[in-house]
């Protein structure tokens, strides 16, 4: 194959079956990297893009320190991580980010998903590239 893809000679059925097996396993690993590091690239800004008010009424710290990248799942036949705050503050984030009657909307998750798009999409395109 041109272009640096992978090479596969098949004599027998069992040996097909193998090749194939070996390919998936290196695209769950490519892709479940792909996934983590897509998901830690945007936990990481949508925490530098939260807002820490000066006032703290929970007595648990800044909303930017209750962000949370998880584990990797394929549960739904998508490879996907949950990425956002933990069950201490997570259940407000809604109020800045939406705002209130007293507090204007922020829409900072929002700025962060739009903001992170490309570049997320560029490290999946760079862990899933054939032939590395």
């Amino acid at each position: 194959m041109q272009g640096g893809g992978w090479k596969m000679t098949v004599t027998g059925a069992e040996e097909l079956l193998s090749n194939i097996k070996m390919l998936e396993a290196g695209y769950d690993r490519k892709a479940r990297k792909a996934v983590r590091e897509g998901g830690k690239y945007f936990g990481e800004t949508l925490a530098q893009n939260t807002p820490v008010s000066t006032e703290d009424h929970s007595g648990k710290g800044p909303l930017r320190d209750h962000m949370k990248v998880g584990s990797v799942s394929v549960k739904t036949g998508e490879y996907e991580v949950p990425v956002g705050y933990d069950r201490t503050k997570g259940p407000i984030a809604h109020f800045p980010n939406s705002g209130t009657s007293k507090q204007d909307p922020q829409h900072f998750i929002e700025k962060t998903q739009d903001g992170t798009r490309d570049a997320v999409l560029q490290i999946f395109v760079d862990n899933l590239k054939v032939g590395d």
